[in-house]
């Protein structure tokens, strides 16, 4: 009998995505599809949710709200950073990583480069995307006890400490 996608099923999918405009965001090769272990919020919350139930051959198109996808943009995550925080050849678009209040790692993209401050981004980009997924399902199995653990670990460590926001 076929593996339904569901609980501690691991699950091999191609997907092309793009955004609520019709922009091409981001497509899987077709000798690199993407794989997890399904319930370990390893692919956004709303495609997760929306697969479960498919099985190997099903092709699904899912729309994300962005509530269910990156989250909505946070207008209190744009702040200033004082100019001598960066190095000199700062640029609008560059990526850096820094460590917020509650330890995780946060990627903030330049926004603006001023002579006092750098004005920065800490929203995912996606964050106030409508996000529209076609996944294609190339497999489902049931997940061997390692990879459990190794879903289990890549969830703990997107946790924030214990007393963090989460």
């Amino acid at each position: 009998m076929p593996t339904a996608i569901g609980p501690g099923a691991h699950v091999t999918i191609h997907y092309t995505l793009r955004d609520g405009r019709g922009n091409l965001l981001e497509t899987t090769d077709a000798d690199d599809p993407q794989t997890f272990v399904w319930g370990y919020r390893t692919v956004v919350p709303g495609l997760e949710l929306a697969l479960e139930g498919a099985f190997a051959g099903d092709v699904i198109d899912v729309t994300v709200a962005p509530e269910d996808g990156y989250g909505l943009r946070d207008d209190t995550d744009v702040f200033d950073v004082e100019r001598s925080e960066f190095p000199n050849d700062v640029a609008v678009g560059g990526e850096f990583d820094a460590e917020g209040d509650d330890g995780t790692t946060l990627t903030m993209r330049v926004t603006e480069v001023r002579d006092d401050a750098v004005v920065v981004d800490a929203n995912h980009p996606l964050a106030g995307e409508t996000l529209n997924f076609k996944v294609r399902v190339i497999a489902v199995r049931e997940a061997t006890p390692d990879e459990v653990i190794e879903a289990q670990a890549e969830l703990a460590a997107q946790q924030p400490p214990k007393g963090g926001v989460s």
